[in-house]
């Protein structure tokens, strides 16, 4: 399925909601290679497996709050 998007001012790309549903990632890895952009879906951080599951404390959201809480404070 081939879709045009757009880049804003700052550089970013709204993934229209198909896209969205249909690769279900949030996050993604950017490459460049031979003048492309390849996104590459990354896997939920909340899935981890095995003995690293207990480490992540706080759910995704929490922790990106608080991630744009401390920038936000510093700007001004």
């Amino acid at each position: 399925m081939a879709v045009e998007v757009e880049m804003d001012s700052k550089g970013r790309v709204l993934l229209p909601a198909t896209v969205r549903r249909e690769v279900k990632a949030r996050r993604f890895s950017v490459d460049v290679k031979g003048g492309r952009i390849l996104l590459e879906p990354l896997p939920d951080p909340e899935n981890v497996r095995g003995k690293y599951r207990k480490l992540l404390k706080v759910s995704m959201e929490e922790l990106e709050e608080s991630q744009e809480k401390f920038l936000t404070s510093g700007r001004r």
